[in-house]
């Protein structure tokens, strides 16, 4: 039987930042067993690193240090004989990333950049989900081998906020044949069909993250 089919009681971390200093992996272990846990889901990268990654772009924690708060977790839950599920969060960067590549991210008609808490929001059609974080999937399958991959907020802007980057104008004109809409209106015709393209543009990433993981 396969561990997905055999998982069925779940405990997931939801860290923040500041627990790549204070976590004590040992107390979750206590918790596992006394909770007859059967797999675990801890946070991993994208928005925030827990491990070491090898790319200077991808943006650890400010209190990792020289730990692997990620690999700790991997191997308590695989003393534990627990499935381990890596979780990514892959919307939004940091001012660095940002600054190194801002085609990269999603802008307003007016060519703002989106933001949400001070981080930028990534443009589902750029360099960053199609190639940063596949990079980082593979990054972390090949050092700690999870049994899969959850994502978080993977689908970028909601639908009533359109991206107007570059990438979002050629790529919609090319697919068909007009410009973007000017802003969201389910009257018009045209937003009606942007929406529908940026759907599959997201199922297009989507296949993409399972292509890699897999």
């Amino acid at each position: 039987m396969a561990w997905y089919q055999k998982t069925r009681r779940w405990c997931q971390t939801n860290l923040t930042e500041i627990d790549a200093q204070i976590c004590d992996v040992s107390a979750w272990k206590r918790f596992w067993k006394e909770h007859h846990i059967d797999g675990v889901i801890v946070n991993a990268g994208g928005i925030v690193s827990y491990y070491p990654s090898e790319d200077p772009l991808q943006y650890r924690s400010p209190y990792l240090h020289q730990r692997d708060l990620l690999g700790e977790f991997v191997a308590a839950a695989r003393e534990c004989s627990l499935a381990v599920v890596a979780r990514m969060d892959c919307n939004r960067a940091d001012e660095k990333m940002y600054r190194a590549h801002a085609d990269w991210f999603a802008v307003d008609a007016q060519g703002h950049p989106y933001q949400i808490d001070g981080r930028y929001i990534a443009c589902v059609n750029g360099p960053y989900d199609q190639q940063f974080i596949p990079e980082r999937l593979r990054e972390i399958a090949r050092i700690y081998a999870p049994d899969g991959f959850a994502d978080n907020s993977w689908q970028g802007l909601p639908a009533q906020h359109i991206c107007y980057c570059e990438t979002c104008r050629a790529k919609f004109r090319k697919s068909t044949g007009e410009e973007l809409p000017a802003h969201a209106d389910w009257q018009d015709d045209l937003y009606r069909r942007w929406v529908q393209w940026s759907i599959e543009c997201r199922m297009e990433n989507w296949r993409l993250f399972n292509r890699v993981t897999q």
